[in-house]
C-alpha cells in the first residue's frame, strides 16, 4: 500500500479530525452519534469540498463491560471482546479504510488510537503487528471516552510513548477545560506536551478558547490547535456553560457567530490552528462521564457543513494555511 507523502498532500483540503466505527455505550443509551463508515465520511468530503480526512475509531467500548458502560462506567470487562483497549477497532479502521474500501483509500490518513493507562504491553504488540501491516499516520487519545487520565502517559503508559517517538508519529489529544475533568483536562494535558519535546501534538476543540493555554500551546514549537466541533463548542460558549472557560478567560470573538471565532483564532495563531470537523461527532447528544461521580448531558447539534462553512469564511490564504500548510506540518513536520 502506497503511503502518502507531504508532496502528495500539498494543495489539498485535510480535515484533520474525524471518526469512523461505532461507539456501543451511545447506541445503547440512545444517544447520538453513534456511528460512521468510510463511505460515509467519503459522500460528507465530496459534499463540502474536502480533500482528505484524519480518521481514528470512535471508542475503545469493545474492551469493556456493555452494562455498566451503558452506565456511563469504562469498566474492563471479564470476557472482553477485544483483549486491549482499542485492539479490534484499530485494526477494523484500517481494514475499512485499506481493504474495504480500497476505492476511497487515497481520502484517508487513519491514526490508531491509544488508552494511557490500560494493558500497555498489550497494547504496544498490538499495534506494532497492525504498523506492519498498514500504513499508520498517528495516533489518537481521548482520555475521556477510556475514563483514562492522559497523566498516565508519564507513568504507566510512557512506554506508548516511547514506540509513539520511535515510529515518527504525531499525537492528537482531545482536550477539555472543564474545571472537574479528571482525564483529560488542558492543565493536565499540557504538562505531558511539555514532557515530550520531540513529539508533534495537536490539541483538540480550540482549546475551550481559553486565551492563556492557547498562548502557552503556540509557544511550544512542537504543538497545534485543531477546531474540530466548532459550532457546538462556540455554543458552549455563547451559552457561558461551566464546561467552558468564563469570558474573560476567552480570546475576544463574536460568540454569537462560529465563523467569527473561527477568524479571530486564526488570525490570532495563524500558524497553530489546524481546522478539523469531529465528523460525526459535530453533534453530541449524550451523557458523558467527566470525573468520579461527576457526569454532564450534552444536547448539541451541528452538521459536516456547519464546520465547513467556518473555513469556508477565511480569506483563500488562511483557508490553505489552516486546512493544509499547518495539517501537514503537524503531520509530517515542519
Amino acid at each position: 500500500m502506497k503511503r502518502s507523502t507531504k508532496a502528495d498532500l500539498r494543495g489539498r483540503r485535510l480535515d484533520i479530525h474525524s471518526h469512523a466505527g461505532i461507539s456501543l455505550k451511545a447506541y445503547a443509551c440512545r444517544e447520538y452519534p453513534y456511528a460512521a463508515t468510510i463511505e460515509e465520511l467519503a459522500a460528507f468530503q465530496r459534499l463540502g469540498g474536502i480533500d482528505v480526512n484524519v480518521v481514528f475509531p470512535f471508542t475503545a467500548d469493545l474492551h469493556f463491560d456493555p452494562v455498566l458502560l451503558s452506565r456511563g462506567e469504562a469498566v474492563p470487562a471479564r470476557f472482553p471482546l477485544s483483549a486491549v483497549p482499542y485492539g479490534v477497532e484499530n485494526e477494523l479502521l484500517l481494514m475499512e479504510t485499506y481493504d474495504f474500501c480500497p476505492e476511497t483509500s487515497h481520502r484517508f490518513l487513519p491514526f490508531i488510537s491509544m488508552d494511557p493507562c490500560r494493558q500497555i504491553a498489550g497494547q504496544i504488540k498490538a499495534v506494532q503487528a497492525l504498523a506492519a501491516r498498514y500504513p499508520i499516520y498517528g495516533v489518537k487519545i481521548n482520555p475521556v471516552l477510556c475514563q483514562s487520565p492522559v497523566s498516565g502517559l508519564l507513568k504507566e503508559g510512557r512506554a506508548l510513548m516511547e514506540l509513539i517517538e520511535a515510529q515518527g508519529w504525531p499525537v492528537l489529544l482531545h482536550v477539555a477545560t472543564a474545571r472537574e475533568e479528571a482525564f483529560s483536562n488542558a492543565e493536565m494535558t499540557l504538562g505531558v506536551v511539555a514532557a515530550f519535546p520531540r513529539t508533534r501534538f495537536c490539541l483538540a476543540h480550540c482549546i475551550g478558547f481559553h486565551q492563556d493555554y492557547l498562548r502557552r500551546a503556540a509557544d511550544l514549537p512542537q504543538v497545534w490547535v485543531d477546531t474540530a466541533a466548532l459550532k457546538i463548542q462556540v455554543q458552549l460558549a455563547y451559552e457561558n456553560s461551566p464546561l467552558m472557560p468564563l469570558p474573560s478567560e476567552r480570546i475576544k470573538a463574536d460568540y454569537a457567530d462560529h465563523r467569527a471565532v473561527l477568524r479571530a483564532l486564526v488570525a490570532q495563531f495563524p500558524d497553530q490552528m489546524i481546522w478539523g470537523s469531529d465528523a460525526p461527532a459535530y453533534a453530541y447528544i449524550c451523557r458523558r462521564k467527566q470525573a468520579e461521580g461527576v457526569f454532564t448531558e450534552f444536547r448539541l447539534k451541528g452538521s459536516y457543513l456547519d464546520e465547513v462553512a467556518a473555513l469556508d469564511a477565511l480569506a483563500p490564504e488562511e483557508q490553505e494555511r489552516t486546512a493544509n500548510k499547518n495539517s501537514l506540518d503537524f503531520l509530517f513536520g515542519r
